[in-house]
């Protein structure tokens, strides 16, 4: 077993690099939350996260499994935001460098030939939390039980078709996916609501002071558990969160 096995894989919210971060034990991170009948995973993510993207796996079957046991919140993190905004190649030269191959590796997931030819050829992707964000808040408005489907599209989106972040029409064929009127998931893109919504998100993600993304948290009566910050394993995952079910 790799020395890292146990550890996680994140991406780091500072530079956007891959990093590996210990494992925190299940009861380090307890804080009061609000009450709930129903045990909440928090999923703090980010839809330019290319760990968040190796992670899907594991999180759809996680949300498979525990269907109707646990309700399920994402929150965008904003990874790439301010002076971190700009080409792929350029803000985010780690990717082309190997980064991709590792979650590859590591994960199973496989990165799409549209993508990598983007990656490898103009390399004019676009990296902007802000876009995806915004999109997600206007689905957790408009249709809250659909956030954690498109959550997963948008990773696809971006690091299997390879669609640039500030391409609002590329969006309409995603949110047609999920039920959404097109012509009003366009018009709800240029409210201020909307971003202010994304700008909450992301501010909560810095509050937690978390490590990086994927995290994912348990609140359950009140109290909240970290469960992991970075990449795990299924198996190790649904131990943790079977524990902190029962």
């Amino acid at each position: 077993m790799n020395k890292d096995e146990k550890k996680g894989l994140v991406c780091d919210p500072e530079d956007g690099s891959c990093k590996v971060v210990e494992d925190k034990p299940l009861n380090e991170v307890v804080k009061k939350g609000s009450k709930k009948d129903m045990p909440k995973l928090i999923y703090y993510y980010d839809a330019l996260c290319g760990w968040c993207y190796g992670f899907s796996t594991v999180m759809e079957n996680i949300v498979k499994e525990y269907d109707g046991e646990v309700e399920v919140e994402v929150i965008s993190g904003g990874l790439f935001t301010g002076e971190r905004v700009g080409k792929i190649n350029d803000v985010a030269a780690y990717i082309k460098q190997g980064a991709y191959k590792f979650v590859e590796e590591r994960t199973g997931v496989n990165f799409g030939k549209d993508f990598l030819n983007i990656l490898f050829g103009s390399g004019e992707m676009l990296l902007d939390s802000m876009y995806p964000s915004i999109a997600l808040c206007i689905v957790k408005d408009k249709a809250p039980e659909k956030q954690f489907e498109f959550a997963e599209i948008l990773l696809s989106a971006f690091y299997k078709d390879g669609l640039s972040a500030n391409n609002i029409e590329g969006y309409l064929k995603y949110v047609e996916k999920i039920g959404l009127d097109k012509a009003e998931f366009k018009k709800a893109m240029d409210l201020p609501e909307y971003k202010e919504a994304a700008l909450k998100e992301f501010n909560s993600f810095k509050s937690k002071g978390l490590t990086g993304m994927p995290s994912l948290v348990l609140e359950k009566n009140g109290q909240q558990q970290l469960l992991c910050s970075g990449y795990l394993s299924f198996k190790e995952l649904d131990l943790k969160l079977k524990n902190g079910l029962h």
